[in-house]
């Protein structure tokens, strides 16, 4: 990821935090903060994205395959907070070929 730093702690194999340090200019678009915002505004799709997220664990996802698991209604709500909020629709997917 060329736009930012990121930093990962993982103890024993399992992540415990991560963290994206960005630049205050491209704050304001970054697609996790906009993502965020739009799912505290909208409790229903924050239940969407809720429910995803339990069905992946329940199923024992890998956690390498957990992000691309959930691409699909990520990439919808992004666009659709995106939208509402005036810049153009961006992938959401930062981690190389799909």
């Amino acid at each position: 990821m060329t736009d930012r730093l990121l930093y990962v702690r993982a103890d024993a194999g399992v992540r415990s935090h991560i963290l994206h340090v960005v630049t205050e200019d491209g704050r304001p678009t970054r697609n996790q903060r906009v993502l965020r915002d739009h799912l505290r505004a909208r409790p229903e799709e924050a239940a969407r994205y809720a429910e995803l997220e339990r069905a992946l664990v329940a199923a024992g996802t890998p956690a390498r395959d957990h992000s691309r698991a959930k691409t699909a209604l990520v990439q919808e709500l992004t666009d659709r907070a995106r939208a509402e909020r005036g810049p153009p629709p961006a992938p959401v997917w930062e981690k190389g070929p799909k």
